[in-house]
């Protein structure tokens, strides 16, 4: 522990945080969804108003499109469909558009321009800065080089590059909260340390509903842990007042504590098939994560190598919470809608990065290479992502039957990868 508090250690954090931003944003685009849109927004209509809803935004909200699922009108007000966890955290990261568009008028053009420049810069950083918390929470049980190479594995080899980068999906913030929770948890038992775990635990659930089940996981742990129990308080009482503060707000917009979910979901969400789901989010050639990352195939071989002592509960607790949360996604349609990747599996990463340290530590040299080989190929299929996609029009051809998910010529990026137009022509999202 005493070896994250080295300037070094914090300098090798910062520099992968730098590292990160600068290739999130090399695409110079957005590659944003429907379930981002209204997200987008609200911080300009926090910044603008002080209020959380769009009213003032609604054209560029839901006026361009057909089917607005991520916006409804409630009591006369245009409201996000989706939590407002992420929009908040993003929220300082558009003040210098909020103070732009104030002098310029508030204009259509420079605001469309202005909100769209905005949340790729928030998403960038808050998944950047996660991939530096990442880092500094593998140091607590790995070498420094083994440290290294996990946290550019997930940084540029999984969807936290193609997904929680490109946009302002839930998934960037769940995995910044996730690892500076872990991080926090896995620390001198502080007061201070305890209450940021706290914290973020509670917006963590907050943020994306099914990640509760990851929440509760760390909860778990430190009540299992921590000897002194009236020291929990410390962690408890913030993470009551984190989650209470959002269920509160989406009781007097939605009358729901989910807020806009239950609105979302369909009666069949969760009528899918759970082994199918699992194999679908792990293996299919279109949407699984151990084809569009491969290295993560490594971690088949966990459950055979002891981690450290220490970690015995954690590991325990995490694996408990991973497995209940798998189990939702997996009940639920695995394709995740138009988007590219698993991206249903992204929240995890930092679960499955953790998980990877002690077999890392145990591969010889042919393995080892052969791990580092699993992460360079799995890199091209996030490049693909974040320069292609939508163009290619995967989300059409994988959308209807789930049956086409399951052939090897529409893995993904192949779709994306050949019906393309190329980089400097012309494009147009066909989602529109």
């Amino acid at each position: 522990m005493s070896a994250l508090r080295s300037r070094p250690e914090l300098t090798r954090a910062a520099l992968l945080v730098l590292l990160a931003f600068v290739l999130y944003n090399a695409n110079l685009r957005v590659v944003a969804s429907g379930d981002s849109r209204a997200t987008r927004f609200v911080p300009l209509a926090l910044l603008r108003s002080g209020t959380l809803a769009l009213d003032d935004f609604r054209l560029h909200v839901t006026g361009f499109f057909k089917n607005a699922y991520w916006a409804r009108e409630i009591d006369g007000r245009l409201v996000s469909m989706y939590p407002v966890v992420t929009p908040l955290l993003a929220t300082p990261f558009y003040v210098p558009a909020a103070v732009y568009l104030q002098r310029a008028g508030w204009q259509d053009r420079p605001l469309a321009f202005a909100a769209a420049l905005s949340e790729k810069l928030a998403a960038s950083i808050l998944t950047a800065v996660s991939v530096g918390l990442l880092y500094l929470l593998l140091r607590r049980r790995a070498p420094r080089g083994d440290a290294l190479l996990l946290t550019l594995a997930c940084a540029f080899g999984t969807n936290t590059w193609a997904t929680s980068s490109q946009a302002l999906w839930q998934h960037g913030a769940s995995q910044l909260l996730l690892a500076a929770a872990l991080l926090a948890a896995t620390g001198e038992r502080t007061t201070g340390r305890l209450a940021i775990a706290g914290v973020c635990c509670g917006l963590l659930a907050a943020n994306r509903p099914p990640d509760a089940l990851l929440a509760v996981a760390v909860a778990a742990y430190l009540v299992l842990d921590l000897p002194e129990k009236r020291r929990l308080a410390a962690f408890l009482l913030p993470a009551a007042a984190a989650g209470l503060a959002f269920a509160a707000y989406n009781v007097a917009v939605f009358g729901h504590p989910l807020g806009g979910y239950p609105l979302l979901m369909r009666a069949t969400f969760f009528d899918h098939s759970a082994f199918a789901g699992l194999a679908g989010l792990f293996l299919s050639p279109a949407k699984g994560l151990f084809v569009f990352s491969p290295f993560l195939l490594f971690l088949l071989a966990r459950p055979f190598v002891p981690g450290a002592p220490e970690d015995r509960r954690l590991n325990l607790c995490l694996a408990a919470g991973a497995a209940a949360l798998l189990f939702v996604l997996a009940r639920a349609d695995w394709r995740g809608g138009f988007c590219y990747g698993p991206r249903f599996l992204t929240d995890l990463l930092p679960i499955f990065l953790w998980m990877l340290v002690p077999v890392l530590a145990r591969m010889g040299r042919g393995l080892r290479i052969a791990f580092v080989a699993a992460v360079l190929l799995s890199i091209p299929q996030q490049v693909i992502g974040v320069l292609y996609y939508p163009f290619g029009r995967s989300d059409m051809v994988l959308a209807e039957d789930v049956a086409d998910s399951w052939k090897i010529e529409n893995a993904q990026f192949l779709l994306e990868l050949r019906n393309s137009p190329p980089l400097w022509g012309g494009r147009q999202d066909p989602r529109k």
